[in-house]
């Protein structure tokens, strides 16, 4: 049933090489849709081409100082502070700092070195023999900088500088132990 008041299918009068055009609206929702894509087009360009907003550049230069800004201070703070060999030992006799370097250990070290320090792949670390000193100062840093010659990652970018100190006032007590299977002993001895 075609309404008789509302002009349908109403040709129009000019041809273009032999094409014809019907008068008619077109569909509700594509006129919707055009109105709101206009819409948004106009507030994207103000939006993000307006001399108060940072152009894409500006945006990546900030992004990357903000970046740099937190390399550096993560560096800061995941340096191993210098303390001195008798304040290392001092920490090794904290319970509750030998028991967080313990929980470190076990997730982080024991695959190398075994869950008693008895090494695996990595050295053992119960005896009295060193490959890289002996010292806490030296276990620090073997724990810092990692040894990379034998695949042992450097732990300062993941570790900060308390938990690093208490791994090693951890192993720092592990030695003389004897747990079971230990690896045979490599390195220098350390008395």
């Amino acid at each position: 049933m075609v309404d008789k008041d509302k002009k349908q299918d109403e040709l129009l009068d000019h041809n273009y090489d032999g094409i014809e055009e019907y008068d008619n609206d077109l569909p509700r929702w594509w006129v919707q849709l055009f109105w709101l894509t206009t819409i948004l087009g106009v507030v994207y360009a103000f939006w993000f081409h307006s001399p108060s907003t940072p152009n894409p550049s500006e945006r990546l230069a900030a992004a990357m100082e903000e970046i740099k800004a937190n390399r550096a201070a993560s560096a800061q703070t995941s340096a191993v502070a210098t303390l001195s060999e008798e304040a290392l030992v001092a920490m090794a006799s904290k319970v509750e700092v030998v028991a967080h370097g313990k929980e470190i250990f076990v997730g982080k070290c024991a695959a190398c070195h075994g869950p008693d320090g008895q090494g695996l792949i990595g050295p053992n670390l119960t005896d009295k023999y060193w490959i890289h000193g002996g010292t806490m100062t030296a276990i620090v840093n073997v724990i810092n900088e990692g040894v990379p010659a034998k695949g042992m990652l450097s732990w300062k970018s993941l570790m900060g500088a308390e938990d690093i100190n208490a791994v090693a006032a951890y192993i720092w007590t592990l030695r003389g132990t004897t747990p079971a299977n230990p690896k045979v002993a490599e390195g220098i001895l350390v008395e």
